[in-house]
């Protein structure tokens, strides 16, 4: 027979679901639970102590909360009434029984809000009623933000914070993930770049100008820019009229600030290289480009994604050579496999190897001798 609490439990599983049918208009009351009404015994002590508590929180006891109906039982020769069903006749009373009724008048004002800023969002907003619930408190910022860029097209000339939103000055950045569910579904589908998981990149909102850090590693290049080390924007990086001979993305700040002199020869500061490259910068077309990253699967990852826009690209210090060399200096780190089409057949078989290993090899730990002996003539 089932317990008060557990019909409570089962009502708070349904809360979503009958809030969802209430703001639609759907009628779904009465509702009826689910429950195994058999009895455990069949002495009369046993039929009280699971029957007086039930009727003792029922509707017929309180005034309110679920209903039972009854049925006659024959139970040690007399007749004994025993529920037949359990159900709530009203949305009120479900409310009443489930405590949820603030609850439910939270996600009113919530709706209510959203839909007088953005009717449009109607079915959205009964069709996410945790979402009206758990965001009440923020809402009303919520709803600013969406406003404008419903009514603004992108693309977005100024940064996050000067965007003239009424909302404090942090807002959108801790509020991103909630904020993108909206606008998802709020704005027309030409004005995001869908592909774009950076709130910034998706709703094309300008972002702050990324730098290519670069060393000069033969005194004769130092002319064209008149200095040893550069950090340029990605624009501005690509504009240099120069061609290195050979180019060195180097994950590592040590390393690259320690990366030997080579002649007619730059190295790239490669950390965070998914930003700081660009198949936009055209002189690295035409170069000997080499990748220098950490021997584990997030190195091999990185380089697979140089190799999309440099096919040419080449790693350097990435093989089973350079592991077995410093593999006493190796650590363990687990990461996600992934497909990487664009290695070379050595360099599949050694993230293969590292991945099923769980191993990493950091390129700090390689020494400068061994860099020296082995850059590529």
């Amino acid at each position: 027979m089932i317990t008060p609490n557990e019909l409570f439990e089962k009502s708070s599983k349904l809360f979503n679901k009958v809030v969802m049918a209430e703001l639609k208009g759907e009628t779904i009351f009465p509702l009826i639970i689910p429950a195994n009404k058999k009895l455990s015994g069949t002495g009369f002590s046993n039929l009280k102590a699971t029957i007086v508590p039930l009727y003792q929180q029922s509707k017929q006891a309180k005034g309110k909360g679920y209903t039972i109906d009854w049925k006659e039982k024959s139970v040690e020769g007399t007749k004994q009434k025993v529920p037949d069903k359990i159900y709530f006749e009203t949305f009120d009373d479900f409310l009443y029984y489930s405590k949820r009724t603030k609850d439910y008048e939270t996600i009113q004002r919530s709706l209510q809000l959203l839909v007088g800023n953005l009717p449009e969002l109607y079915e959205w907003g009964t069709a996410n009623i945790s979402f009206l619930l758990n965001h009440a408190q923020v809402f009303n910022d919520l709803i600013k933000v969406c406003v404008y860029f419903r009514q603004h097209e992108p693309p977005h000339e100024m940064f996050l914070r000067e965007l003239p939103i009424e909302v404090h000055s942090k807002f959108i950045e801790e509020n991103s993930a909630s904020l993108r569910k909206l606008l998802d579904v709020l704005l027309p589908a030409h004005w995001i770049s869908s592909n774009e998981t950076d709130f910034l990149g998706r709703y094309r909102i300008r972002k702050p100008a990324i730098y290519t850090q670069i060393r000069i590693l033969d005194d004769n290049l130092k002319s064209i820019v008149g200095f040893s080390e550069v950090a340029l924007t990605l624009e501005d990086s690509g504009q240099l009229s120069w061609q290195p001979e050979k180019v060195f993305i180097v994950e590592n700040k040590a390393c690259f600030l320690s990366f030997p002199k080579v002649k007619n020869a730059v190295a790239i500061f490669g950390e965070g290289f998914k930003s700081r490259l660009s198949k936009h910068i055209s002189w690295l077309n035409n170069t000997e480009l080499y990748c220098w990253f950490d021997l584990d699967a997030a190195g091999f990852e990185m380089l697979n994604s140089v190799r999309e826009y440099y096919p040419q690209a080449k790693s350097l210090l990435m093989d089973h050579k350079t592991y077995k060399s410093f593999e006493k200096f190796s650590v363990s780190s687990s990461y996600r496999k992934l497909p990487l089409t664009n290695l070379t057949s050595d360099e599949s078989h050694l993230y293969l190897f590292l991945h099923s290993n769980n191993k990493r090899l950091e390129q700090e730990r390689i020494s400068n001798q061994y860099v020296n002996e082995n850059l590529p003539v």
